[in-house]
């Protein structure tokens, strides 16, 4: 069981115990409590730290006992990828919402909530945890498009990692498609880019219907699901994390399940893109691929992911978010197991026509909001209808 954070202080002479408690016992909770001032309405926090598993830059508790109307200081102790500009703020942990931007004083960022509720959620952004992987299974399969549910494989820690399917009529030899998100727990933003994708391959959209009725399409909307629900950040976690396991010996099983359908849909001739969804730095203000190294793309690969991204410009980079004109490289000056990240291996282990690359969708500006990345799915899933109908 993940530690249990509940916080209640005294107040006054008479000791009397306050009602404002701060709780992260909740699948994807995380938080340590460095002063809680009920008087001041001063809150100061970090993100919880596991060892051994990546990056401790995930935060997302529930404060109750709180009058509705009072201005609260969040401040967190932490920089980098632990501090967004602006952190997520709910009322019923389903509709989330940016508060104003924090004000930096040292190590302190410092966030001015005004509280609408008795119990609010704060968060780092918006979170999706596998209880919400799940639910977008089931309404897919619900909405009855042509959808299954299938199960990538049990974790490490024995969750069912949720997935979906379109297999259309015919034969067999349609497009295959690969889309996966979240190889590293904190990156939240990268399951709402593909819930946003599958709500619209879900749609009466034309372009969706005929890419669901001609490609044999398959999602993972977490991958590292055992560190999200512990609420870890996954990145780096030792001996590595999922996006430097893709090699012929994984560790993560939800890496060798991903393998063996992609050994698969390429053994039947049909693989046709990989993509691998991701947020990046808090400093890229604006999303952008990365791509393999030379050495991994012919010259027929290198036209399809030229002609692939530029599809993408006239979609993704219309949005308010937009995408970068230039793809960046993860080759040897890289990182020392580049070629175990998983777009590289991919691409040394399917046809030489198959387009593979991870999505990079910024995380720290103000259209980073469920509606911002819902949308942004949405122009994905628009360009990736654009490039399979002219295929090649």
């Amino acid at each position: 069981m993940k530690p249990f954070i509940l916080l209640a202080f005294t107040i006054g002479t008479a000791a009397l115990q306050a009602k404002v408690q701060v709780e992260a016992d909740f699948p994807g909770g995380s938080v340590v409590v460095e002063e809680l001032d009920e008087k001041a309405r001063l809150l100061r926090f970090h993100p919880m730290g596991h060892k051994g598993k990546g990056w401790a830059c995930w935060w997302y508790f529930k404060v109750s006992g709180l009058t509705p109307g009072d201005i609260w200081k969040l401040s967190l102790n932490g920089s980098g990828f632990a501090a967004p500009s602006r952190a997520s703020v709910s009322s019923d942990d389903k509709i989330w919402k940016h508060s104003p931007p924090g004000k930096r004083s040292g190590k302190l960022l410092t966030y001015e909530v005004k509280v609408d509720a008795e119990t609010i959620w704060f968060a780092w952004g918006p979170p999706f945890t596998l209880a919400d992987a799940r639910s977008l299974v089931d309404e897919t399969v619900e909405a009855k498009v042509g959808a299954e549910a299938f199960e990538l494989c049990k974790s490490e820690e024995g969750h069912a990692v949720p997935a979906l399917r379109w297999e259309p009529k015919g034969d067999g030899k349609q497009p295959a498609l690969w889309i996966q998100a979240r190889q590293h727990a904190w990156e939240a933003g990268s399951s709402w880019v593909c819930r946003g994708l599958v709500e619209w391959l879900t749609s009466d959209h034309e372009k969706a219907k005929a890419l669901r009725e001609n490609a044999r399409i398959h999602i993972v909307p977490i991958m590292d699901v055992d560190n999200v629900e512990r609420g870890a950040g996954g990145k780096n976690q030792i001996p590595h994390d999922h996006n430097r396991d893709w090699s012929d010996q994984p560790r993560y099983p939800e890496v060798a399940a991903a393998q063996a359908w992609i050994r698969r849909l390429d053994k039947e001739r049909t693989f046709s893109l990989f993509l691998d969804l991701h947020n990046p730095g808090p400093s890229d203000r604006t999303p952008f691929f990365f791509g393999s190294p030379d050495s991994h793309l012919n010259p027929t690969r290198k036209a399809n992911q030229r002609r692939f991204h530029a599809l993408c410009l006239e979609t993704l980079g219309k949005h308010p978010l937009g995408l970068s004109g230039n793809v960046r490289v993860t080759g040897p000056g890289y990182h020392p197991l580049w070629r175990r990240i998983s777009k590289n291996w991919v691409a040394e282990n399917t046809a030489s026509t198959s387009v593979n690359l991870t999505l990079e969708t910024t995380w720290n500006s103000s259209n980073s909001t469920q509606h911002g990345y819902r949308t942004y799915g949405v122009a994905l899933g628009q360009a990736i209808a654009n490039y399979l109908k002219h295929a090649r």
